[in-house]
């Protein structure tokens, strides 16, 4: 077999090959904690950073990426979704999946008196991560399809699948910023609602819009569903930062 033939072979798994732990890309993840340090006050924001010891918000909420090719973090993989079938109900298991691994990891630096400052940063990490996790719909999505992972499209001319599509194609093509995820207002009421920590209805949330995230008039993506979906990434991305702030309040204030 000659290495031309290698090369081609390793780039067609590269692009085909379903991966499950990708949510947002870098920039949607820097997005997401960007938004919830605008939403904190400055006591909480130190702690945090303290804690973080140099490590950048930014850095922080895609740690859990970045250790993908570090097979000593293979045990984070299954956090980073939950899945279940069509018509099947939205429910708590214990296990390693997103949303038993995101809220037992909010009550564990809740209760850190017994955890090293390195543990808290991690589980600081994996609190940035997992939130912006949750927000996208396709990690709460249909094992048939791995989170969207085997619905091949066309987009801009290139392949691609759903779930990339929603990780960075849409972010990337719209050029989606900090300020246009903050176009959405929200009243004062409906702040106090969306900060509510419960991530278990936060999921139930997000798969309410697979409706609308699988319904791509076919295999090529249109401006019209772009430009639809734009609007809904940016809305989830500035829920993803108003409930990371809640979270990082109850667990560091005072």
């Amino acid at each position: 077999m000659n290495k031309n033939y290698l090369f081609a072979a390793l780039l067609v798994t590269v692009m085909f090959f379903p991966i499950k732990t990708l949510a947002w890309g870098k920039k949607g993840h820097a997005l997401v904690a960007e938004i919830a340090f605008s939403y904190l006050d400055e006591n909480t924001k130190k702690t945090v950073l303290e804690y973080l010891d140099g490590t950048s918000i930014e850095d922080a909420a895609n740690w859990m990426d970045n250790v993908r090719s570090n097979h000593s973090y293979d045990y984070l993989k299954p956090y980073h979704y939950v899945d279940f079938e069509r018509n099947e109900a939205v429910v708590e298991t214990s296990g390693d999946n997103l949303i038993y691994k995101l809220d037992t990891t909010i009550k564990e630096l809740k209760n850190r008196k017994n955890l090293s400052n390195e543990e808290i940063k991690t589980k600081i990490e994996i609190i940035f991560h997992l939130i912006g996790d949750l927000h996208q719909p396709l990690h709460v999505g249909y094992s048939s399809d791995k989170g969207g992972n085997s619905l091949q499209l066309r987009f801009n001319d290139k392949g691609t699948n759903l779930h990339s599509l929603w990780d960075s194609g849409i972010i990337e093509s719209k050029e989606i910023t900090f300020e246009d995820c903050l176009k959405e207002q929200f009243s004062k009421r409906d702040l106090r609602k969306l900060s509510r920590i419960n991530v278990l209805n936060w999921a139930k949330e997000s798969r309410v819009f697979l409706d609308q995230v699988y319904n791509t008039g076919g295999n090529k993506i249109t401006d019209e569903y772009t430009n639809t979906n734009a609007i809904l990434i940016e809305s989830q991305i500035h829920k993803a930062g108003i409930r990371l702030a809640s979270v990082l309040k109850y667990i560091f204030k005072n």
